[in-house]
Formats: structure tokens, sequence, C-alpha cells
């Protein structure tokens, strides 16, 4: 795993999927933003760590995704970190039945044959108007970006340097997405629009660039949220049930995947796109001894 410089202290780790902020207190003691995934990660986020002779003082979550918090409890158990983490993805990491909560397609006894992994219990709880962190020495800013999960939060350093996890991609991942990862769109796109006024020197997204000027991609990931829209909308005929709307959509968008857990994350990304056009009107639903179909609005 690769290390790369941004800005005075802060760094990045070059994950498999993502990029991990790395805080160095001193030369060896470092305090590091998301886990990456437990499978994909682990050895390479060890080997960074113990290769280099860094003491892992802390780690502080975004939230409480496998690819961001995979690795938090083993590194709690074998370096002795502390982790800080939202009270609600706090909440959600203690055992998979919690879990469940950012994977409800999944039955919870899947639940907990792929997630037993991720849980882990939080040393330091970060609440929901809290916009600092003190944390192992350091502060910390705390930008509460909920959206892309309940809760959520983008992580600035000392060096005016704001990590923003998930609640933007970059173009690459924008151009190959099938569709958005967001829990609740509507609040999402309010964190997008809140992060178009910020002024930091550099911006990390995790997926998976380093930028100075974030309006760009702010306009992008908006954009894309719209089209995806009117995409799904032009999938739906009026009167269909949900099984043969987003049977409609994995047609068009070629999706073939039988791997339970990559279509539990589509069926739930699609069942919450639904829900944002059934709040914004543009899709009525129809209810008719317990089923239901949907229809434009």
């Amino acid at each position: 795993m690769e290390l790369r410089h941004v800005l005075g202290r802060t760094w990045v780790a070059e994950a498999s999927t993502a990029l991990l902020p790395i805080y160095r207190v001193t030369d060896t003691d470092i305090i590091l933003i998301d886990t990456g995934y437990a499978k994909l990660d682990r050895a390479g986020l060890t080997a960074l760590i113990e290769d280099r002779g860094f003491h892992l003082r802390g780690i502080i979550c975004s939230h409480a995704h496998f690819d961001h918090s995979g690795n938090v409890r083993y590194l709690q158990q074998r370096c002795g970190a502390k982790a800080a983490a939202h009270i609600i993805e706090a909440g959600i990491s203690v055992n998979p039945d919690a879990y469940r909560a950012n994977y409800v397609a999944l039955t919870y006894g899947k639940s907990r044959e792929f997630f037993l992994e991720e849980c882990f219990v939080a040393d330091t709880i970060i609440g929901p108007e809290d916009d600092f962190l003190d944390f192992c020495g350091v502060r910390f800013g705390i930008l509460q970006l909920p959206g892309h999960s309940a809760g959520h939060i983008g992580v600035v350093t000392p060096d005016n340097v704001a990590y923003v996890g998930d609640c933007l991609i970059d173009q690459q991942q924008i151009d190959s997405a099938k569709l958005p990862t967001s829990m609740f769109i509507a609040r999402d796109l309010q964190s997008k629009e809140f992060l178009r006024r910020t002024q930091y020197d550099a911006y990390i997204l995790a997926h998976k660039s380093v930028v100075t000027d974030i309006a760009p991609l702010v306009d992008s990931n908006i954009a894309f949220i719209h089209r995806k829209a009117e995409e799904l909308l032009n999938d739906l005929t009026d009167g269909m049930t949900f099984a043969q709307w987003i049977s409609t959509f994995c047609q068009r968008e070629n999706i073939r995947t039988k791997n339970e857990l990559k279509f539990s994350i589509i069926e739930r990304n699609f069942s919450n796109f639904v829900d944002w056009l059934t709040d914004e009107g543009r899709i009525l639903i129809r209810r008719e001894y317990c089923a239901k179909t949907y229809y434009h609005g």
C-alpha cells in the first residue's frame, strides 16, 4: 500500500478502492481516517503501519460501510488504537444485527455471515451537532454530511485538508456507477451543496481523488443523481411492481450479478431512489391487499 503526501502532516494511503487519510502527529505517531475493506486492505494496511514503524494512536470513521470500517476492530485489537465514530454509525457498528441498517436488503442471517468482521465498539462518540473533535491530542474539524448514510461525516485535519468520505465521488466513479449510493437522497443533495460553500486547501475524496477546487465535482455529483432519476422514471411503466421496475432497470444497465451482497446493494440503492422520487411527488404508489404498484406522479 503506497503512501502519498497531501499537505503538511496530512497523507493518504492508497487502498484497493479508496484513499485512507493519515494524519502524522509525529514522524511515527499517526491517526487514520477510515480503514478500507477487511478482505482487500488488511494485509497492506498492516504492512504500511508496521514496516514504517508507525504507532497507530487512533481511527476516525466517516461511516459504517464495509469498505470504510472493515478493519477498525482488527486495528483496535492489533495496535491498541482508539476509534471515534458518529453516534449513529457507532450504534450501527456494534453488531451485525444493527449493521444491517446500512444493508437492509439482506436478511439478518446474511448480515451476520457477511459483516461480523466489520463490527466494532467506538471509544469516542461524535455528536450530531459537533463541529470539532479533540482526539489523541489533535483537534479535527467535523463536517456533518448525512445522506450517503445517516451519520456520514467529513473530517478536516489541522492542515486545512477536508476528507469528504463518500459525500462526493470523482468523475471516473461517476462515469462507471450504475446508481449513486445514497440512503437519504434529499439530505445528500443538501450535504453536497454545503461542501460547495466551504474553502479548504485540499479535498480528499474517498473514491478516489485529491482536488483543490470542489465546485466542478459538486456539480457533476448532483447532475448524476438527477440524470439517474430521469432514467429510472423512463424505465417505469405505470402499474409496475417494484420487482418489475428494478428488473427493467437492471436489464437496461446490463446488471447480471448473482452475487448476493452486490445485488443487495443495487436493490437498496434503487429502493432509496424510489423513496426519494415518492417524497418529491414524481412517483405515486397504489396499495391493494398490501401489494404496491408504481405510477408516474
